[in-house]
């Protein structure tokens, strides 16, 4: 069952996001209910294949931690991680995907979508639908929606 299409926020290019973090006008993401992407290319009203779209996520469960999901990817895609620690494997992939590439990961673009009526289905959605390059695993989808 798909789920209903709410709103993008962003996208915004890291460097210029981070830059802004005590501005009052800064958009921040909720504390739950949300997905987000990463993207090499900005986009228009909503992310498509065309661009770039690098990875997926969201937070599991029904926690407040979206907000903090998205700070502990830009934490590890900056490389604030170490052998034995790290909050977010995306985020590492996301930083040895720069490394290997040379590209900057200030470069790249992060966007989310909020007030999804299933958040696990919208990341499973997502990730079908943009196929993101750097994914390692398919989302699992809900068990209430799973037909």
């Amino acid at each position: 069952m798909p789920t209903a299409l709410t709103s993008w926020i962003g996208p915004f290019q890291l460097r210029a996001y981070l830059e802004k973090t005590i501005d009052d006008d800064q958009v921040w993401p909720p504390d739950s209910g949300g997905v987000y992407v990463v993207s090499s290319l900005a986009w228009n009203g909503q992310p498509t294949k065309e661009d770039d779209v690098l990875y997926v996520g969201s937070s599991t469960g029904k926690s407040d931690r979206f907000i903090t999901r998205i700070g502990d990817l830009i934490a590890d895609m900056l490389g604030f991680w170490g052998e034995q620690t790290g909050h977010h494997s995306g985020g590492i992939r996301l930083w040895e995907y720069c490394h290997e590439n040379r590209i900057n990961p200030l470069d790249l673009f992060l966007g989310w979508q909020v007030e999804r009526p299933c958040v696990r289905c919208g990341e499973y959605d997502l990730f079908i639908t943009l196929a993101p390059k750097l994914n390692r695993k398919r989302p699992a989808r809900c068990s209430v929606h799973l037909t």
